[in-house]
């Protein structure tokens, strides 16, 4: 009986010791991780399919390299917007028509059926419902005696109102018309839409109403091909001021308070005039050339803090700049340097340190289009094989490991990568 008890004792021990460590290591051990979701990107390659050569709409696994067709039949045009829910799509048809569909290939629908025109080019933004687009779509006058037009839409994408147009403005021509001098520039929202006319800076709301002038000087606020640039919180727009190309960078309120000269430098001079806001819309990130550099040969890549006033050479090494694009956490910046077909790929830290050369098996080539995963860990990117006359679509970690080839031989040439959100 003596030995009984203590096997009964010892046992309780036992079991009230396994509790203990079960406890303890639930105390300390992380959390379980949810299974991630696959990273999806949705791109277009150009594929023979019979004797026919069209543009053909994908969504591809970015892990498993699995793919789905989107839009069969369809001939698809550059221009490819997730909606904010990341469940669709809206994409350009033969530069007339626009579609929506969804993640999974369903519910392929026209939302919009329009006419040829010379050098057609769309914009296209979700608004934050996921349900409804706004839509610019621009039709050349610039390089032409005859007026060109910037049309400007809404589409209810539930099918309840359908697709309306806002505003249908002439512009350029000879003599040139004078209703608005620039394209429609849209909010990342959609809620806004800014341009200039009478040679100032306007904004109206989505539906045409409200429109304001925010600059009170009129001035020359896109020569040279520049544009005006949303900050992703909407606040802000930037844009480029002067004849092109002693062009100053500016910032200005939404609601036309605060101009800002930011770079203040009657020897500045912009060749590339593309800006890019970080996601907090803190800083602007724009290729600084020297006075006297048309060839971009003696480019750095320059940062703006907007807050502070400040200015600073991120790549301290001139040669060609190209491809800026900020992680979506905002922590780097990834580009391409070198001359054309002659390119390599990097990413720096936005502080200007750990410079790091991406897909290094890769030989110097054309890249172009580059796109992060809304994670911030792989960058998307389209690579021009040379030899091959074709271009493929690679994916690689930000670290630089797992680069992946996402197309096939039936991939001619691929383009437009777009990551979905998650």
């Amino acid at each position: 009986m003596l030995l009984n008890k203590l096997l009964r004792l010892s046992s309780i021990g036992l079991i009230s010791l396994t509790l203990l460590i079960s406890l303890f290591l639930s105390l300390h051990s992380p959390p379980p991780t949810a299974a991630q979701k696959p990273r999806i990107l949705a791109f277009t390659a150009l594929q023979m399919r019979g004797s026919e050569t069209r543009s053909n709409l994908f969504a591809v696994n970015a892990t498993s390299s699995a793919r789905r067709e989107l839009a069969p039949n369809i001939d698809v045009s550059p221009t490819l917007v997730w909606s904010p829910n990341g469940q669709r799509l809206a994409f350009v048809s033969g530069y007339t028509d626009i579609y929506t569909v969804n993640a999974d290939g369903s519910q392929l629908t026209k939302q919009f059926a329009g006419d040829g025109c010379k050098a057609a080019n769309f914009a296209i933004a979700w608004f934050s419902n996921s349900q409804k687009l706004i839509f610019a779509r621009s039709c050349d006058g610039f390089t032409s005696d005859t007026p060109g037009s910037q049309s400007l839409y809404t589409s209810d994408t539930s099918g309840i109102q359908g697709t309306k147009l806002v505003r249908n403005l002439e512009v350029g021509g000879y003599p040139p018309r004078t209703e608005i001098s620039s394209e429609f520039y849209l909010s990342p929202d959609g809620q806004q839409v800014a341009l200039v006319k009478d040679k100032n800076i306007y904004k109206m709301k989505a539906d045409g109403s409200g429109m304001t002038q925010l600059t009170k000087s009129p001035g020359e606020y896109i020569s040279g091909g520049s544009q005006l640039f949303w900050s992703p919180d909407r606040t802000k727009i930037a844009f480029l001021f002067g004849a092109y190309p002693k062009q100053q960078i500016y910032t200005i309120n939404a609601d036309g308070t605060n101009l800002k000269n930011l770079t203040n430098n009657p020897q500045h001079e912009v060749y590339n005039v593309k800006l890019f806001w970080s996601p907090d819309s803190s800083r602007i990130a724009y290729y600084y050339n020297k006075p006297g550099d048309s060839a971009g040969e003696q480019q750095d890549i320059y940062l703006l803090d907007i807050n502070r006033d400040t200015a600073k050479n991120l790549t301290q090494k001139p040669r060609n700049y190209d491809e800026i694009s900020w992680s979506p956490d905002g922590k780097f910046i990834a580009f391409v340097a070198g001359e054309f077909n002659n390119q390599k790929l990097y990413t720096i830290n936005a502080d200007g340190n750990q410079l790091n050369q991406l897909a290094t098996r890769l030989k110097p080539s054309e890249i172009s289009e580059l796109a992060w995963s809304t994670d911030s860990q792989k960058i998307a990117f389209i690579f021009n094989e040379i030899q091959g006359e074709k271009s493929n679509l690679y994916v690689v970690n930000r670290d630089g490991s797992a680069l992946t080839k996402l197309t096939n031989d039936q991939d001619l040439n691929a383009s437009n990568p777009v990551w979905q959100p998650q």
